[in-house]
């Protein structure tokens, strides 16, 4: 099981502002499939997804957000 990260800004429009959501998966397609469901596209923005940026486990791992990224937090994992 991979892990991906969606991250959310502070646009209210957004799910949740300043963090992230986990999504377990065994690949990105099923990880975005689940995301999806939880959250939906906006009305008005069918096809783009409620999310600001997506991060395989790698990258996020380089980035070490959860150290570095100053009031931001995991709000929700989704398996």
């Amino acid at each position: 099981m991979n892990r991906y990260f969606y991250t959310f800004g502070s646009d209210p429009g957004f799910p949740y502002q300043n963090g992230w959501v986990e999504v377990r998966a065994a690949s990105r397609e099923e990880a975005d499939r689940k995301f999806r469901a939880r959250f939906p596209d906006r009305p008005g923005h069918e096809g783009i997804m409620n999310y600001a940026f997506c991060y395989n486990e790698q990258r996020w791992a380089e980035m070490d957000p959860e150290h570095t990224w100053t009031g931001w937090k995991l709000h929700e994992i989704i398996e």
